[in-house]
């Protein structure tokens, strides 16, 4: 599994990532991620962007969840680092 880094530079893993359909011309994908310390969260957002969705379609298993994940990574990064940063503070 590839280790990704938040803008804010915290570190999580991408466990599984999946799609809906959200109307013409949109897909909602889902990712559930996973913290340095092993907790779990599901996160989603929505793309219009059909080609990059396409591409990420053809492939299978992790690379699959990773190119999904890439296509939103930007609507997603604040929200991660949100949850980690909640994550360290109670330790």
């Amino acid at each position: 599994m590839a280790t990704y880094t938040t803008t804010q530079g915290q570190d999580f893993q991408i466990i599984y990532a999946s799609s809906l359909h959200s109307g013409h011309g949109h897909r909602k994908i889902e990712v559930e991620v996973c913290s340095k310390s092993g907790d779990l969260k599901m996160f989603s957002a929505t793309t219009s962007n059909m080609p990059s969705f396409d591409e990420a379609n053809e492939l299978e298993g992790q690379e699959k969840y990773q190119a999904l994940f890439e296509i939103v990574e930007s609507d997603m990064d604040g929200e991660i680092s949100e949850w980690i940063y909640e994550l360290e503070s109670e330790d």
